[in-house]
């Protein structure tokens, strides 16, 4: 089908638009190289002013000079005269140097305020040897001229480019039309008349037949194979009628099955099993059933109204926590893995909850959780903690009735120290003349005897007292220390000697002193039973060391019948004990106050005889557990 090529130019046409592009591209480019040529003629006219002023100054000032020392004003005003002649000079003067209230000053021109260079050049005369400032040329150049001078030729510059752009352009739109916007004309009126119930013979321009084929070529065969795709398809649209049509009730049986599969959710939901809520990630709950509602303490007239948000049902403390790692996971994986935290209640008292959650498929933004109330098994493991702290402190208890008889001689030994002392004092006061300085000694020592009872005596009390856990700052060394002189009579009574190897400067970690110094206790009484009945050297080595990985390290090496083979994990086992007479949990409840620190216990055998416990304790920590004190 031929279409006629010479279609009406409307004002909003291609043809306009190109033209008027054009225009306001050559005019802009025009405008910025007129403006670049302005200035760069006016940098250079300036110059030369600026060259002709410093040639004044440097071929007048001596005659000026000297005819204003001959005061000879006919001559001045004749020189000055032939410096305004100048190109571009204004104004002139010459003003003398005098102390006295009337100087000679001479001025031609008029001095203008603006657009103007203005020099000022010293007179200096030569007398006796010595050049004397006489007077002061003022030299003012105007500028007005040489504006002028650019502003004509700018106006003439863009008028020619003006004529030349307009005269290019009108070429430009005429090759363009003929060449490619009549025909753009041409193919839109076949598309405006397409009807694919009645197809149309393919689409032809009116012009010459080309060798090879150019873009608007393309385009009419594009349309023509448009054409006849579009026939293949309303061809093919009954057998697609027919499909759909099979879809569609495929569809329903779909949407049944959903229903049906929604009641099923909803019956859960309903059922109150857990607390189930549908969240929104800004914050807002919309929707939950009662079991959440009364684990929070709310009703169903706070949710209708929007004033239920999860983001107000989290503590400050966790708030962070929530942003940074449960929104992120669920962005990320579109699911939250179960977590413990707490919720506020709507009175202000917090419940303990076990939550986990996924977003929908088809939003992100929003999704379901599972609550589970922890308070029961809280209270659970409250009890069990306070029963593990309770057995914790029999077992001290334990220990400390089976080393009475040590703990009675090393109380002796201060006492009858401090006897001795005083009847020495006695003695010393009870001359004719009193040696003061030796009994002022004796009670030092006396003093010294019952501190160190007193000592020994607070040591074990603080074994049996049942206090809340103290954290505080503690010196493992010291611990160490302390306990190794509470149990030094045991470790006599059994001709143990015992090798002591503290690091320097070892760093204090925050725990509970009495959960620690039960830890040193259990192992070194351990360490002296394992002793007991080996024929032999018998020694005990305790070391600390300094940090690795920001826990320090303490070691306690015996000699005596080491581990049960391939049982030195099961030795930390309740109820598991090697002793006669042994409960069995002496280790567990040691390795529990460890980790309650942050820290590890273990044990190893040695190479030879005897076995070490090894156990690390965090120099800075973080863990929050806390444990009973017994």
């Amino acid at each position: 089908m031929l279409f006629p090529s010479t279609p009406r130019i409307a004002f909003h046409s291609l043809t306009v638009r190109l033209l008027s592009s054009v225009l306001l591209f050559s005019v802009c480019v025009t405008l910025i190289l007129t403006v670049v040529q302005l200035y760069l003629e006016y940098r250079h006219d300036v110059s030369d002013l600026e060259l002709r002023l410093d040639q004044i100054g440097k071929t007048n000032l001596d005659s000026l000079a000297e005819r204003l020392w001959a005061l000879d004003e006919n001559q001045l005003r004749l020189q000055l005269t032939g410096i305004l002649r100048l190109p571009d000079m204004r104004a002139v003067e010459v003003r003398e140097a005098s102390n006295t209230g009337n100087p000679l000053v001479i001025r031609l021109g008029e001095r203008s305020a603006s657009s103007t260079i203005t020099r000022e050049y010293p007179l200096l005369y030569n007398a006796q040897g010595q050049n004397t400032r006489i007077g002061t040329l003022y030299v003012q150049a105007t500028l007005v001229d040489l504006r002028r001078r650019l502003v004509h030729t700018g106006w003439t510059i863009f008028l020619n480019q003006a004529a030349e752009i307009f005269l290019v352009s009108l070429f430009i739109v005429y090759i363009f039309h003929k060449q490619i916007t009549r025909h753009l004309f041409a193919i839109a009126t076949f598309a405006a008349s397409y009807r694919i119930s009645d197809p149309s013979p393919p689409l032809q321009l009116r012009r010459p037949t080309r060798r090879h084929e150019d873009e608007l070529q393309r385009v009419v065969t594009a349309f023509n194979i448009l054409s006849d795709n579009l026939q293949a398809a309303y061809r093919s649209l009954n057998d697609i009628n027919e499909q759909l049509s099979r879809d569609v009730a495929a569809r329903r049986q779909t949407e049944a099955v959903l229903r049906e599969r929604e009641a099923r959710i909803r019956r859960l939901i309903d059922a109150d099993i857990i607390g189930i809520f549908l969240w929104d990630i800004e914050g807002l709950i919309f929707e939950a059933n009662d079991a959440f509602l009364l684990m929070v303490g709310y009703d169903r007239g706070d949710l209708v109204s929007g004033r239920l948000r999860w983001t107000d049902l989290t503590p400050p403390e966790w708030r962070e926590r929530d942003a940074q790692q449960w929104v992120a996971e669920l962005k990320m994986t579109g699911r939250m893995q179960p977590m413990e935290k707490e919720y506020l209640r709507k009175d202000g008292s917090r419940v303990p909850v076990l939550i986990g959650s996924a977003s929908f498929e088809e939003s992100a933004n929003q999704g379901v959780a599972f609550v589970l109330d922890l308070t029961e098994r809280k209270r659970a493991e409250e009890a069990l903690r306070e029963a593990q702290a309770n057995l914790a402190r029999v077992a001290r208890v334990t220990t400390m009735g089976e080393l009475t008889a040590s703990l009675a001689h090393e109380l002796n030994q201060p006492i009858a120290a401090a006897v001795v002392n005083a009847y020495t004092c006695l003695q010393w006061l009870g001359r004719k003349q009193p040696d003061l300085e030796e009994a002022r000694a004796a009670a030092t020592r006396i003093v010294g005897n019952g501190k160190l009872a007193g000592e020994l005596i607070t040591r074990i009390r603080s074994q049996f007292e049942k206090t809340a856990v103290k954290r505080e700052a503690v010196d493992v060394n010291e611990v160490i220390r302390e306990m190794i002189a509470l149990l030094r009579s045991e470790v006599m009574r059994h001709n143990i000697s015992i090798r002591v190897e503290l690091a320097d400067d070892l760093p204090q970690i925050i725990g509970d002193r009495v959960q620690l110094q039960q830890v040193a206790m259990n192992l070194i009484m351990n360490s002296i039973d394992a002793m007991k009945g080996v024929d032999g050297l018998r020694e005990l080595i305790i070391k600390s060391r300094r940090p690795e990985n920001e826990h320090l390290i303490v070691s306690v090496s015996d000699t005596g019948i080491g581990l049960p083979s391939q049982q030195t994990e099961q030795i930390f086992n309740a109820f598991f004990t090697t002793k006669p007479h042994g409960t069995g949990m002496g280790l567990r409840i040691s390795r529990s106050i460890v980790e309650a620190h942050g820290g590890r216990l273990w044990a190893s055998a040695n190479d030879g005889r005897g076995a070490t416990f090894y156990f690390t304790l965090p120099t800075q920590t973080t863990h929050t557990t806390s444990v009973t004190a017994a």
